[in-house]
């Protein structure tokens, strides 16, 4: 898909330098082969003993800088001598896990670095900040969540992002920064986590085996990764497109609906466990996102549906062959 011909921001349109963090992760290493795609040139950090397995035939392509956000400033040279006109700012320690959402490191892992490398991308004369929040943000809500509801996140990991949301917000209006902030809600597709709901069911149905569900009436909101990467792209590439924007595909689907999709798609004669997990005390019942305002900005609107998407993770899941825990 071509991103549309703007006037307004044609310098835009070729070989912009960008820096991309988080590019090991599932949506960082979609992004990093689109704007790769799209003829930017890039650099990406990549922490000491990160597994690459996602981007290592991209890794020739790219400038590679070898740093955690924590150690960014011994990183500042290699920053300064590339130029990054563009930060698209992923990287992120712990994560929404039953693991790490109350783990004091969220803060201290990822905060104090973030900001380190916003002041250093204003040394350098950046043009746009894109960072990366989550729907997590908003707290515990129920229904179709636009950008205008307050958020009362209830885990150190909402609170940590809301917080650095709020932080880069104002420091780059005081370094006159372009500023774009992307909460994604769901997105899925190859390469994804494979703890996550969706490639979790793949690979026990591809293994024949019965996969232990909620009782699955829960209504979310999901997005193919190549639709919501063509979004991060128009929002990295327009000028005018600033502030907090929600990222899903509008629409919110059952977790069994999805659920049976993937078995159907498998083999329907398979069996479903549902109702043989309870619901948590906290399970958010119906998240739904409202791209208006994304839309508004960029001309952007999904375009692989769910049933399309589900087709091309499971043909990419067959092709992969590996267990979930492998596919991190």
């Amino acid at each position: 898909m071509n991103l549309p011909d703007r006037p307004s921001a044609s310098w835009r349109w070729f070989k912009m330098r960008c820096l991309v963090t988080g590019a090991t992760g599932f949506l960082g290493s979609h992004l990093l082969a689109r704007l790769l795609n799209q003829g930017c040139e890039i650099a990406v950090t990549v922490r000491e003993g990160s597994n690459c397995w996602r981007i290592e035939p991209l890794l020739p392509q790219v400038t590679r800088i070898q740093t955690d956000l924590n150690h960014i400033a011994a990183a500042a040279a290699q920053v300064r001598d590339f130029q990054p006109e563009i930060i698209f700012h992923l990287a992120w320690t712990g994560g929404n896990s039953a693991r790490y959402n109350d783990d004091v490191a969220q803060i201290r892992a990822n905060l104090p670095g973030s900001l380190d490398l916003l002041q250093l991308a204003a040394e350098v004369g950046a043009k746009r900040w894109v960072g990366f929040g989550s729907a997590v943000e908003y707290g515990t809500c129920s229904g179709l969540i636009s950008e205008t509801l307050i958020p009362v996140p209830t885990t150190l990991y909402g609170i940590s992002k809301y917080a650095l949301c709020l932080m880069t917000e104002k420091i780059c209006s005081l370094d006159s920064l372009e500023f774009a902030w992307i909460r994604p809600f769901w997105t899925f597709g190859p390469k994804d986590d494979g703890l996550r709901l969706i490639p979790m069911l793949i690979h026990k149905l591809l293994a024949g085996e019965r996969p232990a569900l909620t009782p699955g009436e829960q209504l979310w909101d999901y997005l193919y990764v190549d639709d919501a990467v063509e979004a991060i792209v128009r929002l990295g590439m327009e000028p005018t497109a600033s502030g907090i924007f929600n990222l899903g595909s509008g629409e919110a689907v059952s977790v069994r609906s999805i659920a049976e999709q993937i078995r159907d798609k498998i083999d329907p004669a398979l069996p479903l466990g549902f109702g043989e997990i309870p619901y948590r005390p906290d399970q958010v019942m119906h998240l739904q996102a409202d791209i208006t305002k994304l839309i508004s900005a960029t001309g952007w609107r999904p375009q692989v549906s769910l049933a399309e998407g589900l087709s091309r993770t499971i043909d990419w899941h067959r092709s992969f062959k590996t267990m979930p825990e492998q596919v991190q």
